[in-house]
């Protein structure tokens, strides 16, 4: 530990004082003289380019003959502090001109400068810019440059020569000052970092290893327990992390050891026996209660041996004994007699070594067994034998080859053989069937390997009856550890297995129909996919449901619903194979999953026989009920390899066949699947909708084409989503039908109408048609809705006109009429939208309160074309008109159709011709009048 805490308490400082001089020898040994090189090729640098612009000015001076200038010029170079000399020599080497007047006139040997003659002598023979270092360790450069005239002057001579002088030490000494200023500021930085850092490491390290240090001694004094719990990956963590781990496995063990020695002590502390244990040197280490109780007399602690116990006599044969099981190393076994409390007992005794880890002997355990005990075993014999006669299992006895040697009562009573027909058969004489005997081999050859052998097996009374037993077989040994018998004993576990089969078709099937329930479908389907990966297969899935089934529950109950399901069920029994599997997944929806390699020919013959079957006529208590199927096709691997995705699929192509009408099938393609995601997202926007604001209502006039005036405005609903922008009617009214989004809708148009007659003069008094859903007679919110709006003031329900489908009469007419008497009360009038498209709406017209009949538009759009649509309309204007209901006409947009409807009687119309939905906004602005001069114009 010492050694561990001063690496982590030291490193970090060791470091620091190493990073430090690592700095200094840098900045001394190879960043100054760096820096030095650098600043030296530099200078070398501006020297040249110093010398080269005199070079220019002076000649350009001495051809004008102005040493003045010169020396001017000379004066104003020696400003820079660097810069000692400045000199111009003439050929003789002459001093002409210079920054200090005293050197003018003396020759260039008398001033004593770091360069001798030889240098200049060189530049001259060159003529060229040459930069020098003094030939003194001065630390100074010199810079000599040949000065040309061009002919003959004042000084005599064609050539000169520049001589510069530069000290760089100056040059130098401010800037390498200001980096090793700068330098050992950093490293004074650097220092208190470290040494902050190094202090709080420190404490850290001193905190942590008390903690350590504190844990390992509560673990050491048996707080097993503890734990650290340290995070992090340093060296202390992982110690933590390993004395966590090492107390845990002590822990453990530590339990482990309780948990033996508990067993250990009880198994000692009940045993019959006497068990004691002595060392190879003959003393007692450990005796059981029992042995305790016959030599009360003896301290096992105080290193007794046999011979305080025992007589001489005794006590040398039993020493005889630990030395055979020392000597051999192996158990022995003995019938032994010795003296206890004075009398002479008969005991069976074991003894065997006990070794070490190292595989060497170190003591003997004895266990002793009092044979007098055996009286005992002998009344347990009996109460076996008793056991035997009269216990409700079947017990077999047999001989070492498995022949029946004896047999008990039950045997006789279950399996109705008498002990007299059983003996000296082989036991599986009562076998049923193949299955069994590949059973009972199995049975033998358990027995042969091991001994024993447990199961179940399918055998037959006398009488020939099939029942379901569980067996149990033992092999029955003798001292030598050879088997001399068997012995089996079985149950009848018939009404178990019957009740198992019942549990397991509870598990499985479907309770109501007995088909196969949604998990063992989905089984199934996941078993055969497997298969079919493997064998590059395919199967077909069916997903059923069927048309209007929710219709026939709610109008004739949940009984008479059960009951049909129950009839479909066997139809699509006798309508598939076998090897299919049929199931129900709840409610009305059903599912065959056709094995094999299918084709689309082959499933469309089996979908179409199917819907063939399942749409003939029912008849339950006595009423003939017909409905029909939709099924939707996926097949394996070409709509999904994923069992999930296969069976979403299907269930897309039976909503895409509800949708082509009902009573028929589809198979799935991915337009199917797009569709579904589109019709998916609708029904998400749908829950935000009004929360958003993005409903709205236009208004399409209803006209009298006899006095041509609007009579009256239809409520229109539409919707602009933020996510899918504008959506049909006809695509999300649908949607919103399926949920509980429909009433809400409801809700809000008629509060919307309500609200949108106080911004229009128009609509303020005008008739406004409302329509309801055929699913809102299911329940009454719009209804409340209506009335409680009329009670209040806000909406008057007399100039508001409910437009109603024949659907909602056919569905649910009991219903339907109760609500439409309810709202015709409050002053509303009626009206049939669709008129036509129904199955008997005739039947209805005059027992509903129905003020008004409207021709569905696929009607009106014909006319003038299709003589039967003629004759269509012409009737039920006639006829509506004799119940004494008028005729409203929608969907005319050509002036024929409107002719053709005002001349048959119609009372009014609606359509593009006269105006297309009209926001509000255009309501208050829009005429007849206007309308139809645009139409002529």
């Amino acid at each position: 530990m010492s050694s561990l805490s001063f690496t982590l308490r030291n490193t970090i400082l060791f470091f620091i004082v190493s990073l430090s001089i690592a700095l200094v020898s840098f900045n001394h040994f190879i960043l100054g003289p760096q820096f030095k090189t650098v600043l030296q090729d530099t200078a070398y640098k501006d020297i040249a380019a110093t010398a080269s612009r005199l070079q220019v000015s002076i000649e350009y001076m001495l051809k004008r003959n102005d040493l003045s200038g010169i020396t001017r010029e000379m004066l104003v170079n020696t400003l820079h502090e660097e810069i000692k000399y400045l000199l111009l020599l003439d050929a003789q080497l002459n001093v002409v001109a210079a920054s200090q007047q005293a050197y003018v006139g003396n020759t260039f040997n008398e001033l004593n400068l770091g360069i001798d003659a030889d240098v200049i002598n060189d530049n001259w023979s060159k003529k060229t810019l040459t930069v020098y270092s003094g030939i003194d360790e001065d630390n100074m450069l010199y810079g000599v440059v040949p000065i040309s005239i061009g002919g003959e002057d004042k000084i005599g001579s064609q050539w000169g020569v520049l001589v510069l002088e530069v000290d760089m030490g100056v040059r130098q000494s401010s800037i390498l000052d200001k980096i090793d200023d700068f330098f050992w500021q950093a490293l004074f930085l650097l220092g208190l970092i470290g040494v902050f850092f190094w202090l709080s490491f420190q404490k850290s390290i001193n905190r942590r290893l008390a903690t350590i240090i504190s844990a390992a001694k509560r673990i050491a004094e048996g707080e097993l327990h503890t734990r650290l719990a340290f995070v992090g990956n340093d060296e202390l963590a992982e110690i933590a992390n390993a004395i966590d781990f090492m107390a845990g496995r002590i822990e453990e063990n530590h339990k482990e050891l309780v948990s033996r020695h508990m067993e250990l002590d009880s198994i000692l502390r009940n045993i019959p026996s006497m068990v004691y244990i002595k060392g190879i040197d003959g003393k007692y280490l450990m005796a059981n209660q029992r042995f305790r109780k016959a030599f009360s007399q003896i301290d096992i602690a105080s290193g007794r041996t046999v011979y305080d116990v025992l007589s001489r006599e005794e006590a040398d044969e039993f020493t005889r004994y630990d030395a055979t099981v020392l000597e051999t190393e192996k158990a022995i076994s003995k019938r032994v007699n010795f003296t206890v409390n004075d009398e002479v007992q008969h005991f069976f005794m074991v003894k065997f070594p006990l070794f070490d880890t190292t595989n060497c002997a170190y003591a003997i355990c004895t266990i002793a067994t009092d044979l007098s005990e055996q009286e005992q075993a002998e009344s347990v014999l009996n109460i076996s034998k008793s056991i035997f006669e009269n216990t409700r299992e079947s017990i077999v006895v047999m001989d070492s080859k498995r022949m029946i040697i004896d047999v008990n009562q039950s045997f006789e009573r279950i399996t109705g053989f008498s002990k007299e027909e059983a003996f000296g058969k082989d036991l599986r004489f009562y076998d049923a069937g193949e299955a069994s005997n590949i059973e009972s081999r199995k049975m033998r050859k358990s027995l042969f390997d091991n001994g024993y052998w447990a199961g179940e097996l399918v055998s037959q009374r006398r009488s020939g009856e099939e029942y379901f037993e569980r067996v149990s077989i033992n092999s029955i040994v003798n001292r030598e550890n050879e088997i001399t018998g068997y012995i089996g004993i079985s149950q009848d576990i018939s009404k178990e297995k019957e009740s198992s089969e019942s549990l397991l078709r509870l598990a499985f099937r479907d309770a109501l129909t007995g088909l196969h329930n949604r998990e063992s479908f989905k089984n199934n389907l996941n078993k055969i996919s497997e298969q079919a990966k493997r064998d590059g297969i395919s199967f077909g899935v069916l997903f059923i449901d069927l048309d209007f089934f929710k219709e026939v529950n709610d109008s004739l109950g949940h009984g008479f619903g059960d009951r049909l399901l129950v009839s479909v069920a066997d139809r699509l029994l006798r309508s598939t194979r076998v090897v299919d599997v049929v199931s129900r997944l709840g409610g009305d929806e059903f599912t065959v999953l056709v094995t094999g390699h299918v084709t689309d020919a082959g499933l469309a013959v089996l979908a179409s026989q199917i819907i063939s079957e399942l749409s003939s006529p029912y008849y339950i208590d006595d009423q003939e009920i017909i409905i029909s199927c939709s099924i939707g096709i996926a097949i394996f691997p070409r709509d999904g390899k994923d069992v999930e995705l296969l069976l979403k699929h299907a269930d897309a192509a039976m909503y895409h066949a509800k949708e082509l009408g009902r009573g028929r099938f589809s198979f799935f393609d991915f337009s199917i699947n797009e569709k579904n995601q589109r019709l998916i997202k609708i029904k998400q926007s749908l829950r935000s909708a009004i929360e958003n604001s993005e409903y709205r209502l236009v208004y399409q006039p209803k006209v009298d084409p006899h006095k041509g005036i609007i009579t009256g405005y239809e409520a229109l609903l539409r919707w602009n989503s933020q996510l899918l922008g504008v959506v049909s009617p006809a695509e999300f009214i649908p949607v919103a039908e399926e949920s509980v989004e429909i009433e809400k809708i409801t809700d809000w148009v008629i509060k919307a109408v309500a609200r949108d007659r106080q911004h229009s003069e128009v609509l303020k008094n005008a008739n406004i048609a409302i329509n309801i859903s055929a699913k809102q007679f299911k329940g009454e919110s719009w209804l409340s809705t209506l009335r409680s709006m009329h009670q209040v003031g806000d909406l008057d329900v007399q100039s508001i006109t409910i437009e109603v489908t024949e659907t909602a009469l056919i569905d649910s007419f009991d219903i339907t009429f109760e609500q439409l008497t309810a709202v015709r009360a409050l002053g509303a009038t009626i009206a049939i939208d669709d008129f036509g498209t129904g199955y008997s709406s005739l039947s209805y017209l005059k027992r509903m309160p129905i003020d008004y009949v409207k021709i569905d538009r696929g009607f009106v759009q014909d006319i003038g074309i299709d003589p039967d649509d003629q004759t269509i309309v012409q009737t039920v204007i006639a006829m509506s008109h004799a119940l004494g209901i008028k005729v409203i006409a929608e969907g005319a947009e050509s002036a024929e159709q409107v002719a053709f409807l005002e001349s048959r009687g119609c009372d009014e119309i609606q359509g593009y011709y006269y105006a297309k939905p009209l926001e509000l906004h255009h309501v208050d602005g829009f005429s007849l009048h206007k309308k139809h001069v645009e139409k002529v114009g």
